[in-house]
């Protein structure tokens, strides 16, 4: 009788699953239907710089760096997103709460304390990319202007 009740009760829960199924299969059978059926050539899957003539491979190493500065979006934005909720909580003015929140910003604090410890260490002023782009370009001169290869 119980797992009959129970059941019932999840009916609207199998519903919306096989609704969210259907849809899924439907919106990828749509976007396969529909994509422009074209063949891939060299130009096509080029490497695209922002209207620059491309030069060397996409494939380049990211400098893991940036990473600070990410850390850094998230733990602020993670505050800002914990602190807005508590300022429109009815819960606020309670002591404990306003000492948890104190703990909280400490902590956190901390953490961007760290991450801009860190930060000098890893700035990247340029020159990385700078050195190479310019070994790039120069090899790709090289090969434009071998001799075996007309103009």
């Amino acid at each position: 009788m119980q797992a009959d009740r129970l059941f019932l009760q999840f009916i609207p829960v199998l519903v919306w699953a096989i609704l969210v199924i259907v849809l899924i299969v439907i919106m990828l059978l749509a976007s396969w239907v529909l994509r422009p059926h074209i063949l891939q050539n060299s130009e096509k899957t080029s490497t695209y710089e922002c209207g620059e003539e491309p030069i060397g491979s996409a494939r380049m190493a990211f400098p893991y760096s940036y990473i600070i500065y990410t850390i850094l979006f998230v733990i602020i934005d993670v505050m800002g997103a914990f602190l807005w909720l508590l300022s429109v909580s009815p819960f606020r003015l309670d002591p404990i709460v306003a000492w948890q929140t104190f703990i909280f910003v400490v902590i956190i604090m901390g953490g961007i304390g760290y991450a801009m410890k860190l930060l000098p260490a890893t700035y990247l002023d340029g020159r990385e990319t700078l050195v190479a782009y310019r070994e790039a370009k120069a090899r790709s001169l090289e090969k434009a202007h071998s001799p075996g290869r007309e103009h």
